[in-house]
């Protein structure tokens, strides 16, 4: 009975979501097909759909005469273009922010419009255009010289090179932001970070490293108490410990992932652990086992569009499937081989040539001339000379990938050893004048926020300083200019006004000198990569 409960509530949360993702829907193609006031009305009306899923922090509303056209329209598709990614429609993410962005150049959300452009590119493995859309994103970001989104841009850069299986490049990405996120106290930030690390040198089979960097990102999990993110953090652990040949332990990892990501609704994060569930069960000789877990992976990747993740299914089906049923391991080969057709189209030769090395197409599509041939001794009737050849080719098969992993292996060995680039000093200790500037300049902004002025004039004169004499001190102390020091102790303020829940999320703003609660949404979302809601609620 009680199962049966859940399911019913299951079913019906579901059925819920959907009904809101087709009402908005709805409401944006009604907005793209209007003009004037009844254009204002359905912006407003789809601004309080976003607010009613809790996605915006507070109701954002138009007035028909006094907002701009063109500011209307930026901001519904690009809250959109957040809708769309969040709800893992990357199709849809992507159209709508492509409309977004040239409404956006020159404005404070142009990075954030990139941001999640590149993101969406890189979930339908487009990784050119993703990389196009991330670097572009790098220079905003590199050009107000804040360590802390600089990090942030280069990890997405790093993921997508990841993805197009360039981790030697991807190396050089998360290697600079993690020495970027060393300069502000962001453990959020250092978490995902070191979860990228890791999975880059699992990439180049380095998986002692790599589980070196995943345990730290798993530490700080612990810490922050973060149960959802110390999850995602165990699934990247469990790939680390397939690397190491720990079968065991990845599989009791993911025991625990794979049924926490179902009940959250993380397709994304679900497909993936179920694909390495797959894989910790297939090395274990446990086929029958595995094929649930790759065909719930499958329709996963299928229903959003990732031609990468769902190539892992196809072979993994293919591996388990060939012992078992050899029409239908046949059958997820052809659709490996059309993903594979279709990634010529989306990527560039050298990403291809990679990922041929990586997935043996070669030896593949020589196996499915091998398993032509042997359909047609069945149907000759030699059954027995069949079976030997297929064990034969079978044999030539994993010969041929062991020489070719090797060759692999040893070029990316041969790289790996050549003479690495220097990495950045590391920040000198503080002096005891500089903690007590330090100091000054945080009680000063807290007395501002008081007053609601913020101003680093005043700063300066009650540190007994010119402002440019404050700005090259600060900047000589932490690395950062004086309005983005300045920024950080507000965001940190409100990151502890939020935990006082009779404080409404724009009480919070105004109480730290934000002049509207889009600014300090946005603001807050990029620092901490989470909205000021979701900060709150994952901290009750």
């Amino acid at each position: 009975m009680r199962k049966f409960i859940i399911f019913i509530a299951i079913a019906f949360c579901t059925s819920t979501l959907a009904l809101a993702s087709e009402q908005f829907d709805k409401l944006l193609t009604q907005f793209e097909a209007s003009s004037g006031s009844q254009q204002v009305a359905i912006a407003n009306q789809l601004m309080k759909t976003l607010n009613d899923e809790q996605f915006t922090d507070e109701l954002y509303q138009f007035s028909t005469t006094t907002t701009p056209v063109d500011s209307i329209k930026q901001q519904v598709w690009y809250w959109s273009t957040e809708y769309y990614y969040d709800k893992q429609d990357y199709s849809r993410a992507l159209q709508m922010g492509k409309k977004a962005l040239p409404l956006c150049r020159g404005k404070e959300i142009e990075a954030d419009c990139l941001n999640v452009l590149a993101l969406s590119c890189f979930r339908m493995s487009r990784f050119q255009e993703a990389a196009t859309f991330a670097k572009q994103c790098y220079a905003l970001d590199e050009k107000s010289g804040d360590p802390d989104v600089m990090s942030s841009s280069l990890n997405t850069l790093a993921g997508i090179y990841l993805g197009a299986n360039q981790p030697l490049e991807a190396e050089k990405y998360i290697l600079k932001a993690i020495n970027l996120a060393k300069k502000v106290d962001n453990p959020a930030r250092m978490s995902v970070l070191q979860g990228k690390a890791s999975e880059v040198y699992h990439a180049l089979v380095n998986d002692e490293k790599a589980l070196e960097h995943i345990n730290i990102a798993c530490d700080i999990e612990k810490k922050l108490g973060r149960d959802d993110m110390l999850m995602v953090r165990n699934a990247q652990k469990a790939s680390v410990l397939i690397g190491l040949k720990r079968y065991k332990e990845a599989e009791a990892l993911l025991k625990n992932v794979i049924p926490f990501m179902r009940k959250v609704g993380d397709k994304l994060s679900l497909g993936i652990s179920c694909n390495k569930m797959g894989k910790a069960l297939l090395a274990q000789g446990r086929n029958r086992e595995a094929i649930p877990y790759y065909r719930e992976a499958a329709k996963i990747f299928v229903e959003s569009g990732d031609i990468s993740n769902e190539m892992h299914s196809r072979r993994g089906l293919y591996e388990s499937l060939w012992t078992l049923n050899p029409d239908s391991a046949k059958m997820e080969l052809d659709r490996f081989d059309l993903l594979k057709d279709s990634l010529y189209s989306n990527a560039n030769a050298e990403t291809l040539a990679r990922y041929n090395a990586e997935f043996g197409i070669d030896e593949l599509q020589k196996e499915n001339e091998h398993r032509k041939h042997i359909t047609s001794y069945v149907v000759l009737g030699a059954v027995a000379v069949a079976l030997l050849l297929a064990l034969l080719v079978w044999w030539l098969m994993r010969r041929r990938m062991r020489v070719r992993e090797e060759a692999l292996l040893a070029t990316i060995n041969a790289l790996r050893n050549e003479k690495p680039e220097s990495t950045p000093s590391t920040v000198t200790e503080l002096t005891e004048q500089d903690e007590q500037l330090l100091q000054q300049v945080v009680a000063s902004v807290k007395k501002g926020m008081e007053n609601s002025n913020v101003n680093i004039e005043t700063i300066a004169s009650e540190v007994c300083l010119s402002r440019s004499q404050l700005n090259r001190r600060i900047k000589s102390i932490t690395g950062v200019t004086t309005q983005q020091y300045v920024n950080r102790v507000r965001l940190e303020q409100a990151r502890e006004l939020l935990a006082n829940e009779s404080l409404q999320v724009s009480e919070v703003a105004y109480h730290c000198g934000f002049d509207d609660v889009a600014s300090f949404s946005r603001a807050f979302r990029r620092t901490f990569g989470v909205s000021p809601s979701q900060h709150r609620n994952s901290s009750k």
